[in-house]
């Protein structure tokens, strides 16, 4: 038995339970160090940022205000995963849960491109734009292996250490990658072609691991274990949460929800923001409310919204009516499905002050920088001398703006009730008038 189709629901209310009915959860891990700085990182172990930390944490207080439970949580071997999955069990205060770590899970491997910035001139000017996007982009064609040397050269002396430099060293295959060394280190003096291809296309004997993967290989291999492992989990009763990579959530996507090979590049996966599927006894998506809400994609989880992760998750949706009913979700505190004014005023007032805060930048102080300031605010505890910040006044003039702004809102759903309550059909019938001011107060792209 797992949960009924009611997920977006309060601890106070019931939820009932039905047989065949199953719950999986999937989470991209939250922002990792290469992710900031735009790298391609595929199989390279680099670690959290301090925002991808609150991604994770936020990520497990919505599940926990949701009463989610699972069984069992999979997970790659990569740390920004598992690290990011040990957070949101921790948040929703299930750390006990059986965790299973597999490289199958693990992130499309990005060959020789591992460390190298996605926007490097170098990379275009190297190889041409073309063959650039092909590698990022295409469905069935791999960015060059981790030891095509002709393409080492291109990208620099160093270039070999900076795509294994946080590679596991289990992950290299240690023949080739010491014949490519010494290749690289003799240069050009004793190039030849024919054995540069070999060095680049064969394997050691019995070595597992990819040195390369075009987006077809990484989704084949995260399907194997979705169909393998998860599956016979799933079938069994078990409530599964699942914290791995974009490529390899959206291959597990591709999977639930049927989508076919040339639309699934389209799909984009925030980072640590929940997307739940709730599944019937033949594993096929269930959706309670109109299926007008689905996408070209087919795309059919739901997304757990929060003041933290709601801009994130509207930049990367590109369904409108999804995205009106992940916001109406959110701005229903009361989950009666009706949104009032009070509702109205609370939520957006909480979007718009997360947006203006320094939450919003770049990057969050990294921990230094956070012990500093308190210990900073600890010598100054006894100040008296605190004005009315910049932040303040802003805040003030949201509210007064915000007043007025939401009472327009409420007059333009024609199919709001006499007291201003509005339905999660009203809103999405509303579409026409409720964008352009929802657009207006920022809090929808």
């Amino acid at each position: 038995e797992a949960m009924n189709i009611h997920l977006f629901t309060t601890k106070a209310r019931k939820i009932p339970l039905m047989k065949g009915i199953h719950t999986v959860v999937m989470i991209r891990h939250g922002e990792s160090t290469w992710n900031m700085e735009k790298r391609f990182t595929g199989w390279c172990d680099v670690p959290l940022t301090t925002r991808g930390e609150f991604d994770a944490k936020d990520a497990g207080n919505l599940i926990g205000e949701r009463g989610l439970k699972f069984d069992v949580a999979f997970t790659s071997s990569l740390e920004r995963a598992w690290r990011s999955c040990a957070i949101v069990l921790s948040a929703c205060g299930q750390s006990d849960t059986e965790v299973v770590k597999s490289w199958k899970l693990n992130e499309r491997h990005y060959g020789a491109l591992q460390g190298h910035y996605k926007d490097s001139p170098s990379l275009v000017e190297a190889f041409g734009e073309e063959n650039v996007i092909a590698w990022r982009r295409s469905f069935h064609t791999a960015p060059p292996s981790l030891y095509d040397t002709n393409v080492l050269q291109k990208l620099g002396p160093t270039s070999l250490q900076t795509s294994t430099e946080f590679l596991d060293w289990k992950y290299i295959d240690k023949m080739k990658y010491n014949q490519c060394a010494a290749f690289l280190r003799r240069g050009n003096q004793s190039s030849n072609q024919r054995i540069d291809d070999e060095l680049s296309t064969q394997s050691s004997p019995n070595f597992p691991f990819p040195s390369t993967e075009s987006l077809q290989q990484c989704q084949a291999r995260a399907y194997g274990y979705w169909k393998d492992v998860i599956i016979p989990r799933l079938r069994s009763g078990q409530r599964v949460l699942i914290v791995a990579h974009a490529n390899t959530i959206r291959a597990l996507v591709k999977a639930v929800d049927n989508i076919d090979d040339n639309m699934i590049a389209h799909l984009k996966i925030p980072n640590g923001v929940p997307l739940v599927y709730t599944l019937d006894r033949n594993l096929v998506p269930r959706v309670d409310y109109n299926p007008a809400l689905d996408d070209d994609l087919g795309f059919q989880a739901k997304y757990l919204v929060s003041a933290r992760n709601h801009g994130r998750m509207m930049a990367y949706e590109r369904c409108v009516r999804k995205k009106l009913c992940s916001l109406f979700e959110y701005l229903d505190t009361d989950h009666d499905n009706r949104i009032t004014p009070e509702c109205l005023l609370r939520g957006l007032t909480r979007l718009q002050s997360f947006s203006t805060t320094s939450l919003s930048s770049t990057s969050l102080p990294d921990s230094n920088a956070i012990n500093s300031s308190h210990h900073m605010n600890a010598t100054n505890t006894h100040d008296t001398s605190r004005h009315p910040t910049d932040f303040d006044s802003q805040q003030q003039k949201f509210v007064d703006v915000c007043e007025y702004e939401i009472e327009e809102l409420i007059r333009c759903v024609p199919s709001a009730d006499a007291s201003g309550q509005i339905s999660l059909q009203a809103f999405l019938d509303a579409e026409e008038t409720v964008l352009p001011r929802l657009t207006k107060l920022r809090l929808l792209q």
